[in-house]
C-alpha cells in the first residue's frame, strides 16, 4: 500500500511540474546513422495515412461537383490574388474580400468561373469597380463580365463571409480551427490538392500560378499570424485587433497559399549563402519545445545542403519560415512550411521533407496531379541527399534502399479522379527511386549538373510535366533519356531478375562465360537498364557495365581467368529483385519479322 501511495505521489508531483520541466531534452544532431535508418520507417505509415486521408477527401468530397464543373477556367489566367480577411478564431467565422487580376486567353470572354465552397456566402462581386451579377452553387461561382479579349486584363473583387470548410482539417483541404490543440488555440489552412476553394474564391488548380499575392489578416491582437512571403506590416487597428499584411512576389499556386494563426513564439535569425542573406523564422506554440529547438538548430544546415546540391534556396529574396499548425498539419506552403509539433512522426523528417518541397513542388510544381511524382518523388529523394551530406555516400545508398518499392502500379497517376494521387508507395517511394536510379545511370558528374539544369530551366517558378523533365534532363546530358523515364514513370512494376551462368574453358585458351539474365516480372514492362556487374575470377576482379533490355538475354563473354562469382548491382542502384538459379536450357519467345512473298527471309 505504501508503495502504491508513493507512486501516486510521484505522479502528482510530476504532473504539477511546469511544462518546461516535463519536456525531454533532445539533441537532433547527435543521432547515429543507425537511429536515422530506424526512424526512416516512420515516414512510410505517415505517407500512407496522408494518402488515405487525401483520397477519402477526394472521393467523398468535391471532385464530381467542382473539379469536373470548371466550365471556362481554361479561358483565363489569374495573375494576382489579394486576400483581405477578418478571421474570428472564437466563432470560426471569416469575412472580407478577394481581389483577382484576370487575363483572358480567348477573345470575347464574358464570364469567369471560380471555385468556392457552398458553405461560404458571396455578398457581392465587382468587375473593374462596377457591381455585376453572379451565381453561386455546386462549388462554383460564376461571374458575369463585360466582353474582354485575349490579353486584356481586368480585376474582380468578391465580397464573402461564413464558416470556411475543412473536413479532416489537413487532408480534406480548407481552413481549420482548433480551440485547444494540446492547449493551443489555432486557425490554419492546408489545401492540397483542391481545397483552397474552401476558404477563398479562386481558380483552384496547379496549372495556373499567380504572379504575386497579398494577404491581409485582421485577428485578435493576442495572436500572431504566419503566411507566405514577407511581413510588410502588423499594426493595431483598435477594438482589440491587429492587421497583418503579408506580401509574396514569386509565382504561386493556390494550394501553396496559406496562413496559421495562434499564440506563437516567434524567433528570427539569419541565413547567409554566397553573397545573400535571408531571414529565417520560427513560429511555434509556447509548449512546442522540441519543434522550436529543431527549427533553430537544423534549418540553416538544411538550407546549405539543398542549396549546394540543387540551386540557392529559390525564395531567397524573401524568407523561409517553419510554422506550427493544427492536427496532421505538415505541408510545404511556399516560404512557410507547416508542421504539427505534436504528431507522432519524426520532426526532423518533416523538416527536411517539407522544406525540400521549396525546390521540388513549390519552385517547380507539377502541372497536373497526374505528375505528382515531380513533387513528392523528387522531394522524398532529397531526404537522402540531406543525410548523405551528414553521414556519407554509403549511408545515402542504405537510406534509399529503405525506400525500395517493388509492387505494382504506375507512378504516373492515370486517372486523378479515381486513382490514388498521393500514393505513399508510388508517388513518394518509387518516385524517389527513379531519381536515385537516374543518378546511378548517369554518375554524379553528369547527374547533379542535370538536376541543377532542371532547377534553372524555363520551368523554374512555373509548372511542368514528366515530358518537360525528360526534355530538360536529356538536353543537359546530351542524349534522349526518354527510354529511362518512360519505362519507370509509365511502366508497371519493376524488374525481377533471374540470373544463371556457367564458365567453361575455351577451346583455345582462357574461359567463356555463358551468362543469362531473364526478367520474370509480370505486368508487361520489360526494363532497359545498365547494370554494374563485378565478375570475380581466379585472377583480378573485373568491374563493368552490362546493358540489359530483353525479357531473356544471353551474354557470351571471354575471360583470361575463370569466373568464380558474379556480383550484380553491388551498390543496389536498381529497384529490383534478384535470384540466381542453375543454368538450364531456356525457351525464349520472340517476335519475328513479317514474311514478304518472293523476298529472302532472315530471322
Amino acid at each position: 500500500m505504501k508503495f502504491a501511495i508513493l507512486i501516486l505521489l510521484f505522479m502528482v508531483l510530476l504532473l504539477s511540474l511546469p511544462a518546461e520541466a516535463q519536456r525531454k531534452s533532445y539533441d537532433w544532431s547527435s543521432r547515429t546513422p543507425e537511429e536515422v535508418l530506424q526512424l526512416q520507417q516512420e515516414p512510410h505509415p505517415c505517407a500512407d495515412i496522408k494518402a488515405q486521408r487525401y483520397e477519402a477527401a477526394v472521393k467523398q468530397g468535391f471532385i464530381n461537383r467542382a473539379v469536373l464543373a470548371n466550365a471556362n477556367q481554361n479561358d483565363f489566367d489569374v495573375r494576382y490574388y489579394g486576400l483581405d480577411l477578418n478571421i474570428n478564431l472564437n466563432t470560426q467565422w471569416i469575412e472580407g474580400h478577394v481581389d483577382l487580376q484576370i487575363q483572358p486567353t480567348v477573345n470575347n470572354l464574358t464570364s469567369v468561373d471560380l471555385d468556392l465552397t457552398d458553405s461560404l456566402t458571396v455578398d457581392s462581386v465587382w468587375v473593374d469597380g462596377a457591381a455585376t451579377s453572379f451565381s453561386h452553387g455546386g462549388y462554383l461561382l460564376t461571374i458575369t463580365t463585360p466582353s474582354y479579349d485575349s490579353g486584356e486584363e481586368f480585376t474582380l473583387r468578391v465580397f464573402y463571409q461564413g464558416h470556411p470548410y475543412s473536413g479532416y482539417g489537413y487532408t480534406d483541404g480548407g481552413m481549420g480551427f482548433d480551440p485547444s490543440h494540446y492547449g493551443n488555440m489555432v486557425c490554419w489552412t492546408a489545401t492540397e490538392p483542391w481545397g483552397s476553394r474552401n476558404w477563398f474564391p479562386c481558380k483552384d488548380t496547379p496549372e495556373d500560378k499567380a504572379d504575386s499575392i497579398d494577404i491581409y489578416i485582421d485577428r485578435a491582437a493576442t495572436y500572431e499570424v504566419a503566411s507566405n512571403g514577407v511581413l510588410v506590416s502588423d499594426t493595431d487597428i483598435g477594438g482589440g485587433l491587429k492587421r497583418a499584411h503579408w506580401k509574396h512576389n514569386y509565382p504561386i499556386v493556390t494550394y501553396l497559399m496559406a496562413l496559421s494563426i495562434s499564440d506563437f513564439t516567434v524567433e528570427e535569425w539569419t541565413w547567409s549563402y554566397d553573397s545573400h542573406t535571408m531571414p529565417v523564422l520560427s513560429y511555434t506554440f509556447p509548449n512546442a519545445y522540441d519543434s522550436r529547438a529543431l527549427f533553430a538548430n537544423e534549418t540553416n544546415t538544411m538550407l546549405d545542403i539543398y542549396s549546394d546540391a540543387f540551386c540557392i534556396y529559390p525564395f531567397v529574396e524573401e524568407k523561409l519560415s517553419n510554422v506550427n499548425c493544427g492536427v496532421y498539419g505538415t505541408m510545404e506552403h511556399q516560404t512557410c512550411s507547416f508542421h504539427d509539433p505534436f504528431s507522432s512522426y519524426d520532426q526532423l523528417y518533416l523538416l527536411i521533407h517539407e522544406n525540400g518541397h521549396q525546390w521540388w513542388g513549390d519552385m517547380i510544381t507539377c502541372r497536373t496531379f497526374h505528375h505528382i511524382w515531380l513533387n513528392e518523388g523528387i522531394c522524398t529523394w532529397t531526404e537522402a541527399v540531406y543525410y548523405e551530406a551528414l553521414y556519407g555516400h554509403q549511408f545515402y545508398l542504405d537510406y534509399m534502399h529503405g525506400y525500395f518499392y517493388t509492387g505494382g502500379g504506375t507512378i504516373y497517376v492515370e486517372d486523378v479522379y479515381n486513382d490514388v494521387i498521393f500514393d505513399g508507395s508510388l508517388s513518394y517511394r518509387k518516385g524517389a527511386c527513379v531519381i536515385h536510379m537516374l543518378r546511378g545511370v548517369l554518375g554524379d558528374e553528369v547527374f547533379f549538373p542535370a538536376i541543377q539544369a532542371w532547377a534553372d530551366s524555363p520551368f523554374k517558378y512555373g509548372t511542368a510535366t514528366t515530358e518537360d523533365f525528360t526534355s530538360v534532363i536529356s538536353n543537359s546530358v546530351g542524349e534522349d533519356l526518354g527510354w529511362f523515364v518512360n519505362q519507370w514513370i509509365y511502366g508497371e512494376g519493376s524488374p525481377d531478375y533471374e540470373l544463371s551462368w556457367i564458365c567453361e574453358a575455351d577451346t583455345g585458351n582462357g574461359f567463356v562465360l555463358s551468362y543469362v539474365i531473364e526478367q520474370t516480372q509480370g505486368g508487361g514492362t520489360i526494363f532497359t537498364m545498365p547494370i554494374q556487374t563485378i565478375f570475380h575470377t581466379t585472377g583480378p576482379d573485373l568491374d563493368t557495365i552490362i546493358w540489359n533490355g530483353q525479357s531473356l538475354q544471353l551474354y557470351s563473354l571471354w575471360f583470361a581467368d575463370s569466373v568464380t562469382a558474379i556480383t550484380f548491382d553491388p551498390d543496389n542502384w536498381i529497384l529490383c529483385t534478384t535470384s540466381t538459379v542453375p543454368l538450364t536450357p531456356h525457351i525464349a519467345t520472340i517476335d519475328l519479322p513479317d514474311v514478304v512473298l518472293g523476298e529472302p527471309y532472315y530471322a
